[in-house]
């Protein structure tokens, strides 16, 4: 009888440490399948920058993630299975709990260990919607120098934007739904205006007083239309693509 005891109570202990472990494991699951720390998993952030897109989700392996994507608001960055694929963007109107728009379907595959922002740009109206995905990555900067590129997502300008950092111009002629080389500038604040190329005395839209810290790299990027109301007017705006020191995947 004590035997039988002692394997019934080795037992249950058995079956409470696994369901310890099993619970560990799901917590640790990302909110689209990927697992932290696995190393199988890419990080990604989306950036919708399409007016007329309206809210949506992203789909891994035709499964729907979480949370809804709003213009003109970054994400930040999240774990991502780069086996997952397709990646697709759907409307986050439902039917019956199914989003049955398919408004883009992901041609490039993403790589392990990697940082990615994916922009939705374009209209939907004159079927020009894209997503353009950007690997978030490049050489350390000089010691007391960063790095910026841009991401041009404002439409109705034919002869590009330029971008001018403290009256000093740092990109020139950047056309629409174009990602520019990185380029390092000396660490600072910077009062960073946005033009075109065409009229540049013609301020669009201003950062003011960005900080661009020694060692990182930032994107900006632009957003909006002409013909927009005030909440889809031209924009501008920073991301901050460096992780943390010993971010895992």
């Amino acid at each position: 009888m004590a035997a039988k005891n002692k394997s019934g109570i080795l037992y249950g202990l058995f079956l409470l440490v696994s369901g310890f472990m099993l619970f560990a494991i799901l917590q640790s699951c990302g909110k689209d399948g990927a697992i932290g720390g696995s190393g199988n998993n890419a990080r990604l952030q989306i950036v919708s920058i399409s007016n007329d897109v309206l809210p949506f989700n992203l789909y891994a392996r035709y499964i729907r993630q979480t949370p809804v994507y709003t213009y003109p608001n970054p994400s930040g960055y999240f774990l991502i299975n780069a086996a997952d694929t397709p990646l697709q963007i759907r409307t986050a109107q439902t039917s019956n709990n199914i989003n049955v728009v398919n408004l883009l379907t992901l041609k490039q595959t993403l790589t392990r260990g990697v940082p990615y922002t994916m922009f939705v740009m374009g209209l939907r109206a004159d079927s020009s919607l894209q997503a353009v995905v950007t690997a978030d990555t490049s050489a350390v900067p000089a010691n007391g120098r960063g790095k910026i590129r841009l991401v041009n997502g404002m439409g109705n300008i034919p002869a590009g934007i330029d971008l001018v950092l403290n009256g000093t111009t740092a990109f020139k002629k950047q056309l629409y739904t174009t990602v520019s080389n990185w380029v390092e500038v000396t660490a600072g604040t910077y009062n960073i205006n946005v033009v075109a190329n065409n009229a540049p005395t013609t301020v669009i839209k201003s950062l003011p007083n960005f900080t661009i810290l020694d060692g990182k790299l930032y994107t900006i990027f632009t957003y909006g239309r002409s013909t927009g109301s005030d909440s889809t007017a031209y924009g501008v705006n920073a991301l901050l693509n460096t992780l943390p020191p010993n971010t895992t995947y």
